[in-house]
Order: C-alpha cells, then structure tokens, then sequence
C-alpha cells in the first residue's frame, strides 16, 4: 500500500488557559497511533481516500466523495482511539509545535454523524472528520455541563495495520497538505452550539425566574460559551425581562459566522432572575464580572452589549451615582452600613474596562407598559428569594411609589415614575454609547414612533455616538439589520484600541505557514 503523506501548516496559536491548565496552546493535538480491530481496512480506506483527494486531476465529485469516506472511517475510528485499554502515548503530529494540548483535557469527543449546516460562515467542507469535544468542569465560569468546543480529527496511515489519529483546531488550521497539495480541513463549528447548555433555558424558564425568582438555581452568574483566551476580548451580552442567555441562540451563530468577530471576541453571557429590583440586578452583574476579571486576571477591554432591561443594567455599568444621590432614590439610605444591600446597589462608579457599550431596544426613561393594570397585577405574582427579602426588609417602606411592606421589583423598576432610571438619565455614559431601536412604523415620524414596548422617546440617547432604527418590534434584537449594526460596532471597537490609540485591526487569518 502506497503511503500519502499528510501534513498540517500551522502558525504561532494563541494560547487558552482553562482552570490553569493548558488545554488548546497550539494548532494541532497529539497524534495517537492505534490499531482498532478493523486498522487494516480502515487503512486501507483512508489511504485510498487520501490517494483521490491528493490527485490534482480528480474530478470534483470523486474528491468530494473521498472526503466523505475518509471522514465516516475516521468517526468510526475514533471510539477505539478514546478507549482507555489501548492508549499508547501520544507523539507529536507537527514537526516543530510551539505546544501540544493534552488529549485529556476533552472528557468526552463526539464525532458529528450529519452536519446540520443552517448558519453560513460557521461550516468549512474539506478534510477530517468534525469533533464536538467537551471540556469539564472547566472553571467556575464554565457551563453547567462544561464547554463544547469544535475540533477536527485528521489520520494517516503509520503502518500496513494502524493508523495515527489527531486533533485539530478548525479555527488556527485552515489547510492540511496531501501529497503535493494544500486542501481545506473540515470545520464545523455549528455542531457544538447545538450542544451547549451555555445558553440556559428557553422562554420558558425565563417565565419562572421572573415569577418565582426564589427558584433560580445559584447565583446570577458571568458564563463564558467558550473556554477564556486571554487575547480576545470579552463581548458580554445581558438579557432582557422574562428572558434567560437563550434569546441570544440566533444572533451568537451570525456573529460567531463573521471570521473577524469570532477571531477577535469571546462572548460571556449574564444570567439572572429578572424579577429582582433593577439596581440589584445591576449589582450583582457588577460583581459577578469583577470575579470573571480576578480569576481569569483579563487584561482586554469589554464590550456590554444590553437588551430591554438588560440595557438598564448595562448602563450602569458605564455611569456612577453618589451618596447623595442614592438619598434622592432611596430616601435613608446613607445611614445604612457600607456593606448593606441596598446601599451597594444604589452608589457605585463607572467601570474602567469598558470600551464600549451597546443599548438594544433599551428603556432609559422607562415603559408605560409597566404601569398598565396587568403589569401592576402581575408583580403581585413574583416571589422573591428570601435573601432578598430579609435584606431589605427594613429599607422598603423607604421606596416611593409602592404600597407599604410591599418590595420593588423589575416591573417597577421600569416604570417612567422610577427615581433609579430618572438618575441614571441625568448623566450620560462614560464610555463610547450606541442605540439600536426599533420602530414600527405606522407612519409617524421617528420621534413618535415605538417598538411596541418602548417608545423612541425612552430608547432614544442623546449621548449616543450612533442611533440606528430598526423596522422591527421590541423582540428585533436578532432582526438581520440589528445584527448588521452590532457587526460594525464590534469592528469599529476593534479599531479603536483602549487609551485612546487608533489601529487598524488585522482580522484576516493568513494562510497556515505564513507569517
């Protein structure tokens, strides 16, 4: 049997940290030499595949059906390569790797039987077989059940019965060489999004956590989609009212399909009950990316990016307020202990990390909606978690606008009457601002128009450095316009580098084997 050569091109990697153990530092993985029961056909067939695949005169189709037949014997390969009986050691599959990863890091690899291909961008034809591989535990901002990363698995024939199997990393390895020519490596990255609980419930748990807060499991919580890289800069987005990270599921995969976004950002969700006061909400969102910054010591400028409330909450992020100002919302609250609830979330300052802040269909000035009789009845519905309660039971009675003994929630947090919002608005951002709004249209002017929920004269930020309307309603955070706009945020960011210095950011991958 003829032998093809099968080479991999890699250049300098970015290296990933997880948990403190180096987990994805270089291109490609190990390679293990194996020998399952079937090694000598399976050589066979992925020699005879490679063998089409390196003929420059092949037609299309033939090459084409080769690589489908080289990636079904590689999956095929792959459980007997997982098996802890038969492991030899691993050697390394490029000549000079800055760094291997190690084939332990991954708990489980799934090989991906069908591609569901249904975001153009996140799918790469070629050769290999794509590998959902899962990381777990994986740090305290990992998801519950870990991460799922994509991965690809390359083989060669080592010998007349075994084969040598190794991973690689679809992102930093475009082109594999067979024989004397360079072809694409297969890259699925759809296939570990569909596999993710990164993004919580659906609608449905949103629903719960609003009317029974109480049930929410843990904390509000920073969770990363993928494992951190200390070279990519956070992109946090935080969901609305009766909503969970799920609501991002559309806009992540069109925003993960753009190469340069993907090569440049990482994206943290914020998750929490959203039936919790809007200052504490914005508290706890506070503190729970002061903790992702300490652990992973994150040195890169984030971008916020709020929907609806979650916009709120992005806010204030980027604004302060003062004690006396925290007397204005919450009258009394200056003699409270530093370390009161009530106190902390009501005086706080501007975050410096901040580069950029994105306001999505966002009430700055509040919704009628949540004055109407139906809101109002439904706040009588949620439940809050005891620690809340007991937290700030002896503050209550202090909150304008609320029946006595009864405490604020979101929905009252959003109300056009609320001190907090009224606050916020009187001084702008510190950091660089855009509105993406929506408006339906029914031919009024911009300045009279609504999103449904929201009226433009509430989503409208005169600080912004951009406004852009969107013919949507209020659910248009994943309309292909608002998507549009997002992308060229996150690109003039990239171009605009914190301390005030302009680059031009270099989001082109050169070729393997360049630079």
């Amino acid at each position: 049997m003829t032998r093809r050569i099968v080479s991999i091109r890699t250049r300098p990697a970015k290296t990933a940290i997880i948990g403190g153990v180096l987990a994805v530092a270089a291109a490609v993985s190990g390679c293990q030499s194996l020998a399952p029961p079937d090694a000598g056909t399976s050589a066979k067939r992925i020699d005879d595949a490679l063998g089409v695949i390196a003929d420059p005169t092949a037609p299309s189709r033939k090459v084409k059906a080769a690589e489908t037949a080289y990636r079904r014997t590689l999956a095929r390969m792959l459980p007997a390569a997982l098996d802890g009986r038969a492991r030899p050691d691993f050697e390394a599959a490029a000549a000079d790797p800055p760094a291997r990863p190690d084939p332990d890091t991954f708990t489980e690899l799934t090989p991906v039987d069908s591609p569901r291909i249904r975001t153009p961008g996140l799918h790469r034809a070629g050769l290999g077989a794509p590998v959902v591989g899962r990381i777990y535990p994986g740090g305290p901002n990992a998801p519950r059940a870990g991460y799922h990363t994509a991965v690809t698995a390359v083989a060669l024939p080592a010998a007349k019965t075994r084969l040598r199997v190794g991973l690689a990393d679809p992102e930093l390895v475009e082109t594999v060489g067979v024989g004397t020519r360079w072809v694409p490596l297969a890259m699925d990255l759809e296939a570990p999004l569909d596999a993710t609980r990164a993004l919580g419930p659906g609608i449905f748990g949103g629903l719960k956590y609003l009317l029974r807060a109480d049930t929410f499991s843990g904390e509000a919580r920073v969770g990363f989609l993928q494992p951190y890289d200390p070279a990519k800069r956070p992109l946090v987005l935080i969901h609305g009212l009766m909503t969970t990270p799920r609501m991002w599921d559309r806009l992540v995969r069109e925003l993960l399909a753009d190469p340069c976004i993907r090569a440049e950002y990482q994206i943290w969700f914020f998750y929490y009950p959203t039936a919790q006061p809007v200052p504490l909400s914005a508290l706890q969102l506070r503190n729970a990316l002061d903790d992702a910054v300490a652990w992973h010591n994150v040195q890169q400028p984030m971008v916020l990016v709020g929907y609806s409330m979650g916009g709120v909450l992005a806010r204030a992020q980027v604004s302060s307020l003062t004690l006396d100002q925290a007397e204005g919302i919450l009258p009394g609250v200056s003699a409270l202990p530093e370390d009161h609830l009530a106190r902390q979330a009501l005086v706080f300052e501007p975050r410096p990390d901040v580069s950029r802040v994105v306001f999505m269909f966002t009430p700055h000035r509040g919704s009628r909606l949540a004055t109407l009789n139906l809101a109002v009845w439904g706040t009588r519905l949620i439940r809050l978690p005891d620690w809340v309660r007991n937290e700030m039971s002896d503050v209550v009675n202090s909150v304008r606008g609320l029946p006595r003994g009864r405490l604020p929630t979101s929905i009252h947090g959003l109300s056009p009457r609320s001190p907090f919002l009224a606050e916020l608005d009187r001084r702008p951002p510190v950091a660089p601002a855009h509105t993406i709004l929506g408006n339906r249209g029914r031919r009024r002017p911009l300045s009279q128009s609504s999103d449904g929920v929201v009226p433009y004269s509430s989503a409208h930020l005169r600080a912004a450095v951009s406004e852009v309307a969107v013919p949507t309603g209020h659910g248009g955070f994943d309309h292909p316009q608002s998507i549009a706009e997002l992308k060229r945020i996150l690109r003039l960011d990239l171009a605009t580098q914190s301390r005030g210095q302009r680059v031009a950011p270099s989001c082109a991958r050169p070729s393997l084997g360049e630079g």
